[in-house]
């Protein structure tokens, strides 16, 4: 019989999830935050920002009007 017409329900194995804090990508080895860290990654986000905000903008302003 084709597995996909068994009686039986496919079973997949549980996915492990490793929860992590936020935080925990900002912080050293030591458990300290990384302020370098969190410096680069807001002046990345500011970049994309910049660049994405021209083309959404006009989409906002426009939605907000009706």
């Amino acid at each position: 019989m084709h597995p996909f017409f068994s009686p039986s329900p496919l079973r997949r194995p549980p996915i492990k999830q490793n929860k992590q804090d936020f935080m925990s990508h900002f912080r050293t080895s030591e458990g300290n935050l990384d302020f370098i860290k969190i410096a680069g990654t807001a002046q990345q986000a500011k970049k994309m920002f910049d660049q994405v905000s021209p083309l959404v903008s006009p989409l906002i302003t426009k939605f907000l009007k009706k």
